[in-house]
C-alpha cells in the first residue's frame, strides 16, 4: 500500500464525516480552531529498508550456506558462498521491507520517529496557517499514519494558558488507540477533549468563522 492509500484508507467515509462533524462541534463552544491532519508518512525512512534487508538475509544466507557449499563442493562454511547468497537475498528482502509497512516499522529508530514526526507536524502546523487565526488559538491534531505517531501543536495564544503536558495524555491515548486500528471514535473523542480544553480559556465570540479547514488528508 503506497502512502497515500495509507492516509485516505486510515478512515472510512462515515468515519471522516463523524471526525468532521466532531470538529464542528468542539469549535461550536470556542472560539478556537482545531484542525486533523492526517499524513500518510513524516519521512521515507530509507534507513530501515536497509537495515531491514540486511537482518532478514543475513539469517537466509547462514542457513543456506551449508547446502550450497555441500551442493557445489566448496565446502559448508565457504565464505564466497556465504557473501553471494547474502548479496542474492538482499535486494528483493529489502524491496520487501521497502514496500510493506507493516514490516518496515520494525527497524525504525524511536528517538528518529519521534524528531522527524515531529518536524513534519510543525512543517504542517505553518504550512496550513495555523498560526494565522485571529485570537491564536490554533490547535493542529497531527497523525502520521505508517509511523503511528501523534502530535498535538498548539498555537501561542493556547500555549500562553494551557500547559504543554495537558496533550500528553489524549496523545498517548490516541496513539495506543491508532495501533489497535481504533481510528474514527478514538479520533472523534481527542477532538472532543481538545475542544474541552479550549472552551475553558476561549469562549465562543458572537462573530464566530470556522477559519480553517476541519479535515485534511495529505496525498504525499
Amino acid at each position: 500500500m503506497d502512502g497515500k492509500n495509507l492516509a485516505e484508507s486510515f478512515f472510512t467515509a462515515e468515519e471522516r464525516e463523524a471526525v468532521m462533524a466532531a470538529v464542528r462541534a468542539a469549535e461550536g463552544e470556542t472560539s478556537g480552531e482545531i484542525v486533523v491532519y492526517i499524513a500518510p508518512a513524516s519521512h521515507h525512512h530509507p534507513h530501515a529498508a536497509t537495515i531491514g534487508g540486511f537482518f532478514l538475509s543475513l539469517p537466509l544466507a547462514l542457513l543456506v550456506m551449508p547446502w550450497l557449499g555441500d551442493f557445489f563442493w566448496l565446502g559448508r562454511q565457504n565464505v564466497w558462498i556465504f557473501l553471494a547468497c547474502l548479496t542474492l537475498f538482499y535486494l528483493p528482502l529489502r524491496f520487501l521491507v521497502a514496500s510493506t509497512p507493516v514490516v518496515k516499522r520494525l527497524f525504525l529508530f524511536t528517538e528518529q520517529v519521534e524528531e522527524e514526526v515531529g518536524e513534519a507536524a510543525l512543517s504542517a502546523f505553518y504550512g496550513h496557517k495555523l498560526n494565522a487565526t485571529r485570537e491564536r488559538n490554533g490547535v493542529l491534531l497531527f497523525i502520521s499514519v505508517f509511523e503511528q505517531r501523534v502530535f498535538i501543536l498548539a498555537d501561542k495564544g493556547v500555549n500562553d494558558k494551557v500547559e504543554a503536558d495537558r496533550w500528553r495524555g489524549m496523545v498517548d491515548s490516541l496513539t495506543t488507540a491508532i495501533r489497535h486500528g481504533n481510528h474514527g471514535p478514538a479520533v472523534c473523542r481527542t477532538v472532543a477533549d481538545i475542544g474541552a480544553v479550549l472552551r475553558q480559556h476561549f469562549p465562543p465570540r458572537p462573530d464566530n468563522q470556522n477559519e480553517l479547514s476541519d479535515l485534511i488528508v495529505a496525498s504525499n
